[in-house]
């Protein structure tokens, strides 16, 4: 990917991998993760006719981190705004996973001006997401990356921390680009201002989504899997929280990271969206 970035008037700085013309397509990635993992499709999107920005989670980069500015769920939800700000665009369609979906569904809902669409990654609408013994067992990450020991924990023995939630979170994830994914990922936080600000989403998070909490009113794809902590039905449920016309889609056998357990589909899936978007 070729990085380029771009400045908001009060200082936020993006870095991105911008290709293709047409149609604008964000795509943000989650956690564990980076932007890497969205290169395959940013390509076939860009060869299909569409512009795709791919972003690094602010933190995530070290040109990206703007101090003073948090990482609670509404401030993310205005991420999408200040990176259309800084690239001078008006709108797009906006796709995110994991922590990129949070951003999402956010954009969604405080900014649908400039939010022509939505397609989120196996992450359900938030309203959809019931407590139970299970899923807090599964999602102990929350509580574990607020532990003041919490980056020692996740870097020992070569990021072990990381490498289980890629067993546990998507156990029949295998191949190439599982092993390059989880290799970009420890890349990444190897720089320790990094991996403090992946943290820092963690340790700002407080379970108030706002707006994004309510039924959406745009058009969304809502992709998911059968092999991941939270469970399907959410996932099929979440078009009823979205306008007309939205759809979920479950990929059989995937994990938490579906989008890229099976491309070809996922790819298939999102171009059909697009063109009935446009």
């Amino acid at each position: 990917m070729n990085w380029t970035q771009a400045t908001t008037s009060d200082g936020q700085t993006f870095v991105f991998d911008d290709r293709g013309s047409g149609p604008l397509v964000i795509l943000w990635h989650g956690y564990p993760d980076t932007p890497y993992g969205w290169a395959p499709t940013a390509e076939f999107l860009a060869q299909q006719g569409y512009r795709t920005i791919t972003p690094w989670l602010r933190g995530y980069h070290p040109e990206t981190v703007l101090h003073g500015r948090g990482y609670r769920p509404t401030t993310l939800a205005l991420e999408t705004a200040r990176l259309l700000d800084a690239l001078g665009e008006d709108d797009a369609i906006v796709v995110g996973h994991d922590f990129g979906a949070l951003l999402t569904y956010g954009a969604a809902a405080y900014t649908p001006e400039r939010v022509r669409a939505i397609v989120t990654v196996a992450i359900p609408h938030l309203s959809l997401v019931r407590p139970s013994l299970g899923l807090l067992w599964a999602a102990r990450h929350f509580a574990e990356l607020r532990l003041p020991w919490a980056r020692w924990w996740v870097q020992r023995k070569d990021f072990k921390y990381i490498s289980d939630e890629y067993r546990r979170w998507a156990p029949g994830w295998r191949g190439d680009s599982r092993d390059r994914t989880l290799a970009d990922t420890k890349n990444c936080f190897s720089e320790p201002g990094n991996l403090d600000e992946a943290i820092a989403y963690y340790r700002q998070f407080n379970g108030r989504f706002g707006r994004a909490g309510h039924k959406i009113d745009k058009r969304g794809l809502v992709v998911g899997h059968t092999d991941d902590i939270v469970p399907a039905n959410a996932i099929e449920a979440t078009p009823t929280r979205l306008a007309e016309g939205s759809s979920a889609l479950i990929i059989e056998g995937a994990g938490h990271w579906p989008h890229r357990e099976d491309e070809p589909r996922f790819q298939a899936a999102l171009l059909e969206f697009l063109k009935s978007v446009d």
